[in-house]
């Protein structure tokens, strides 16, 4: 019978996973939440925003994403490369906001960077094919575009926090855009790592 085991980047998930349920424990989530005007003299927030949620049915939810995504992905983008994109796609997200949407005032939540890990996977799991067959391909094509359909479509159009009515709050989609375009960013940058690497290779 064969045993089931977890790759050191299923791991990593899993522990930010748990941080992110240790995390919901009272009074821990006010003083690490995002929060634009306590950024210069607070800036652990551009990071730990992303391990705080507003609720339980919040964190669960972005915590099996993160664990779904990365399992996912795991062949394609080793441990050192998903933390990678965790941390990367945090500051970014925090800058991103900061800098572009400027009202936004806070933001809590993984969602931004598990879009970041989906769109870096499919990214460089359809950048470092082989050939390119549409029938061999499929899967990641049909991930990059129902990824980015639902991130574009989801973009507000009045409200700058549209409300979430399963999750009882408002949500911070723009957050997911920026996750979406980091990903996409990192993906690309792997891919291309890895093209060399094989050239070098290759050479000697």
């Amino acid at each position: 019978m064969r045993s089931f085991s977890l790759s050191t980047a299923e791991r990593y998930a899993f522990a930010v996973a748990v941080l992110a349920l240790v995390l919901m424990a009272p009074g821990l989530a006010d003083p690490l939440e995002y929060r634009r005007a306590l950024l210069v003299h607070e800036p652990w927030r551009l990071l730990t925003g992303h391990f705080v949620h507003l609720n339980w049915p919040h964190a669960l939810i972005n915590a099996l994403a993160l664990l779904i995504v990365a399992r996912l992905f795991a062949p394609d983008l080793n441990a050192r490369r998903q933390v990678t994109v965790l941390l990367a796609a945090a500051m970014t997200i925090s800058v991103g906001l900061a800098v572009i949407y400027p009202a936004i005032a806070w933001y809590r939540g993984l969602s931004g960077v598990v879009h970041a890990l989906f769109f870096a996977g499919a990214t460089l799991w359809l950048a470092n094919a082989r050939t390119w067959n549409a029938r061999a391909l499929w899967l990641p094509i049909a991930l990059l575009i129902g990824g980015w359909a639902k991130v574009l479509l989801e973009q507000p159009t009045g409200e700058l926090l549209p409300q979430a009515e399963w999750l009882g709050a408002a949500v911070v989609p723009q957050a997911h855009l920026i996750g979406a375009v980091c990903g996409t960013v990192l993906g690309l940058t792997f891919a291309l790592a890895d093209r060399r690497h094989a050239e070098h290779r290759a050479q000697h």
